[in-house]
């Protein structure tokens, strides 16, 4: 993500006593649990060029999350079933090391996975193979291309702009911080929730009118 990296965590006790750690030394889950809080979740400087992943499932339900901008495309999606069923989703980045995303509800009813920056890659899981091993089953997916995302969710946009009354021009142009009741309108006619921080999914409808001409 384009947005300031925090760079240390204070805790200050009763009696004035503090202590502090650089955020690098943190666990890398105590990192991600932070920065999802409401405080941490500052808006994105420059919405319109951030990269995000757009998950949307049979049922209708889509999430979004903001990926770090290394991420280069969808590499590979398995279900594994042990019982529970889970997903892993793998995202290629620039350093070799993909992305891991896991995906935990109805991870064998995905619809379609898309990532959106200033291109569009969409595409639809479909399962190609399940390989049993003791308790455990495999279920491998081949990843089709599967139409364009953005436009869709772009027009979905401008029709929940219209029936709420909101000026698509204006959101654009104003504090994200200001707008976070116009946002959440939206958010909300639309149908999409985060992924892990409710900020994503406010930055994304920003993102959507920078493209919605």
């Amino acid at each position: 993500m384009s947005r300031a990296k925090p760079q240390k965590v204070v805790i200050e006790f009763a009696g004035g006593v503090k202590a502090e750690s650089s955020f690098d030394a943190l666990p890398q889950p105590l990192q991600v649990e932070l920065l999802r809080q409401p405080f941490t979740s500052l808006p994105s400087p420059a919405p319109e060029k951030e990269k995000f992943l757009l998950i949307e499932w049979a049922d209708g339900s889509t999430e979004v999350t903001e990926l770090d901008p290394t991420c280069k495309g969808v590499s590979r999606y398995t279900v594994i079933t042990r019982p529970e069923d889970v997903g892993r989703l793998a995202i290629h980045k620039e350093d070799g090391f993909p992305e891991l995303v896991e995906i935990v509800r109805r991870p064998l009813t995905l619809k379609r996975i898309s990532i959106l920056d200033t291109a569009v890659e969409t595409v639809q899981p479909r399962l190609e193979k399940s390989v049993r091993e003791g308790k455990k089953i495999d279920h491998f997916h081949k990843l089709n291309k599967e139409g364009d995302a953005r436009a869709e969710q772009v027009d979905a946009l401008k029709k929940a702009a219209a029936a709420e009354g909101v000026d698509l021009k204006q959101l654009k142009s104003s504090d994200p911080a200001r707008s976070k009741d116009r946002l959440e309108k939206l958010r909300k006619r639309m149908g999409i929730r985060a992924g892990s921080r409710q900020q994503d999914v406010w930055d994304f409808l920003v993102y959507l009118a920078a493209h919605a001409g």
